[in-house]
């Protein structure tokens, strides 16, 4: 008789000591080919409407298939955000991941998934960096919000990059200050200017929470005309006028993008079509021309890593 195990694991800290920005990358870059080659179901994330002002809720599910048909693991993250908790020293998304066996169904894994959502997320923007940023011997990196997200997205950069330089714009003394203590040895640049860090960065990172409207700070004149702008806060931080500017435009999933670009809080009506996704290019093995371009990559967070990554944690129990 079949015997469910089910694995708990609460703590984020324990999940931490795991888990490997390297591994976590490839496993993101392995996702990534598996839904350009059409392999992943992946409804788009959607939640109830809270009565509570800067607060959102997603359920995020998906299933994830080999090249056979055959279903490897399937999976949803519920997802809460909530501005407010930032004040109060708690952090502003909490989520839970729930993993199933593909051979009969049953849950095999509770996590708690902070820990997973943040190094998934830079692992996000690390492969889309190796495919799609500037070549250039050392790099330099603009970053926006100097929270988690920052921390880890410094990890996963200097995994792929062999010499790379971060730009902090500088939110506030407290704030640099606090994220400085966390990189001991590392060697960091900051300014109070947006207009500075955006100017000498060849990526950049826009990591910052997300506004009640759009408030930009990434302008077109100011932008190097060969960069990658990753913003994991979608495009809340970017002038609407930016768009028409740019040479291409991707996403990790094209009918998330337009569930989300129908909500005026993250996208203008001028909002850019894409036709492609990350996954296509990771897919087909795609090679960045060595000219000049404007490239913007709009990760809009989908539950395809979570899992892998949740998986990933399981296999190294």
């Amino acid at each position: 008789m079949y015997k469910n195990k089910i694995t708990v694991v609460l703590d984020d800290e324990k999940i931490k000591k795991v888990l490997d920005i390297k591994d976590v990358i490839k496993t993101v870059e392995e996702g990534f080919r598996k839904k350009g080659l059409g392999l992943v179901s992946l409804p788009p994330k959607t939640g109830p409407k809270l009565p509570t002002a800067g607060a959102f809720a997603d359920s995020m599910s998906v299933s994830v298939s080999n090249e056979k048909g055959q279903l490897e693991i399937f999976g949803i993250k519920w997802i809460g955000a909530f501005t407010e908790n930032l004040k109060i020293g708690l952090p502003y998304l909490n989520s839970i991941i729930i993993l199933n066996e593909p051979k009969y169904g049953m849950p095999i894994a509770v996590l708690k998934g902070n820990w997973i959502t943040a190094i998934r997320t830079a692992a996000v923007s690390a492969v889309c960096a190796k495919y799609l940023a500037p070549k250039k011997n050392r790099i330099t990196i603009g970053v926006f919000g100097l929270g988690v997200q920052a921390y880890v997205h410094v990890l996963a950069f200097k995994a792929i990059f062999k010499d790379v330089n971060f730009i902090l714009y500088n939110h506030g003394d407290n704030f640099l200050s606090d994220f400085l203590k966390r990189f001991p040895k590392e060697k960091f640049t900051s300014s109070k200017d947006i207009h500075e860090v955006i100017k000498n960065s060849d990526v950049i990172l826009s990591a910052t929470t997300f506004p009640p409207k759009i408030t930009p700070y990434i302008f077109e004149r100011d932008l190097k005309k060969d960069v990658l702008i990753l913003p994991i806060d979608y495009g809340t931080r970017i002038d609407p006028k930016l768009y028409k500017y740019l040479d291409e435009v991707y996403t990790d999933d094209i009918p998330q993008y337009d569930l989300k670009g129908k909500l005026g809080q993250y996208f203008p009506v001028t909002r850019p079509k894409i036709k492609k996704e990350i996954g296509e290019l990771v897919a087909k093995k795609y090679k960045r021309e060595n000219k000049p371009k404007r490239i913007l990559v709009f990760n809009l967070g989908i539950a395809l890593f979570d899992i892998l990554t949740a998986k990933l944690f399981l296999s190294k129990l």
